[in-house]
């Protein structure tokens, strides 16, 4: 069963465990537990840092993979980071992006009880549409 928030808690009436959202979702199967987050496409990220994923985790270690893309065609520049307990971690940028190659994963370990933020910033040209997704193991 697909768990929804921080730290398995249980699946709220009226939530989406499957769909998109700005929150983590838990998924146990027989080969382990899992974790995933997808933010759908956020529109035209604007030139302050925006946060396309924004949760809390509970008492798990999750081995997680960060991936940020632009939904659409582009020839504008974005800097994208991953925030742990309000400090990055990690920040790249992306310049003039072609929505057809995705931006390389970022691999990153989130520790438990973690504030964690992904977040995108226009540097330069028109604001756009984006999308980041995130999928991990999770260790107990």
């Amino acid at each position: 069963m697909a768990l929804v928030g921080g730290g398995g808690a249980g699946n709220t009436a009226g939530s989406n465990p499957s769909g998109t959202g700005s929150s983590l979702n838990y998924v146990r199967t027989s080969d382990g537990d899992f974790a995933y987050a997808y933010s759908g496409i956020v529109v035209d990220v604007p030139d302050s840092d925006t946060s396309l994923l924004e949760f809390t985790t509970g008492s798990e270690t999750i081995d997680a993979k960060v991936q940020f893309n632009y939904s659409g065609y582009s020839t504008s520049d974005y800097a994208y980071s991953v925030k742990i307990n309000g400090e990055t971690i990690q920040r790249y940028t992306v310049r003039e992006s072609n929505p057809e190659t995705p931006d390389n994963p970022l691999y990153i370990l989130i520790p438990p009880y973690s504030f964690v933020q992904c977040q995108a910033i226009l540097l330069s040209g028109s604001a756009q549409d984006q999308i980041v997704g995130l999928t991990g193991r999770v260790y107990a």
